[in-house]
């Protein structure tokens, strides 16, 4: 479990590091929906980064045990293939996308592809809500092209 937080204290300090270079980046959160879909891989909560020149978003979370309960370490990657503009300050946003959950039962990975909204209210404020249809092709017992539900989520990013 202390690797877990190793791993996610190493995450947030190279999304600091990041931040600090010649690069724009964001960094955020994002949070499943509960009831609606499974959610995202691994847990209900993700520390979420971005950097304009590229056209991906980066995401890491996890959840600690308690009481029986399991530890997992989520990890996704999406590659914004199409963005456009809808209405004033939303814009829209598809490509696919990676995902990983890392429990004690096992790993789970496979690709998702999202669909989801944007908007500036205030600057540097983000908010987004999203979609993602996915499909598992590693999971505990086997390898496998099958379907893994939805993922969706909601979140934020402030950009500096």
């Amino acid at each position: 479990m202390r690797r877990k937080v190793l791993a996610l204290a190493l995450a947030l300090t190279l999304v600091t590091a990041f931040g600090a270079s010649a690069y724009t980046a964001a960094i955020g959160g994002e949070f499943a929906f509960s009831g609606l879909g499974n959610g995202l891989p691994g847990s209900a909560a993700f520390i979420t980064f971005r950097l304009p020149k590229l056209p991906a978003v980066f995401g890491i979370g996890g959840t600690i045990a308690t009481s029986g309960g399991q530890s997992s370490l989520g990890l996704m990657a999406d590659w914004w293939l199409a963005q456009g503009k809808l209405v004033r300050f939303v814009d829209y946003y598809v490509g696919p996308g990676l995902f990983a959950d890392f429990a004690s039962s096992g790993t789970n990975a496979g690709i998702r592809i999202p669909f989801g909204i944007d908007g500036y209210p205030i600057k540097p404020l983000e908010l987004f809500l999203e979609i993602a249809p996915s499909f598992a092709i590693i999971q505990p017992n086997t390898i496998g092209f099958d379907w893994a539900g939805i993922q969706t989520g909601f979140g934020f990013r402030f950009w500096f």
